[in-house]
């Protein structure tokens, strides 16, 4: 299994993230949420100097892949916070 750094997204207008950046690519939710679930890969992303975990899971009204950095819905999604992708 591989270990990859989320280092950027790139959201809709809503605010929603569609997509991540890793190593300088763009690759869409839905992606990294197969190769999690799949256990393909791992992916992390750094929050406030420490490495944290991102989880794949599914909107209970939509049923659409997203990725957060908690399965605790009352604790704040770290990648809402990293910088937009180029």
């Amino acid at each position: 299994m591989t270990e990859l750094l989320i280092t950027c997204v790139k959201k809709n207008t809503q605010g929603i993230i569609q997509q991540v950046g890793i190593n300088g690519n763009i690759f869409d939710v839905k992606t990294i949420a197969e190769k999690i679930w799949s256990r393909e890969n791992t992916y992390f992303t750094i929050a406030n100097g420490i490495r944290v975990r991102v989880f794949a899971l599914r909107h209970p009204s939509t049923n659409e892949p997203y990725l957060t950095t908690t399965t605790n819905m009352k604790l704040p999604n770290n990648l809402k916070y990293l910088p937009k992708c180029q």
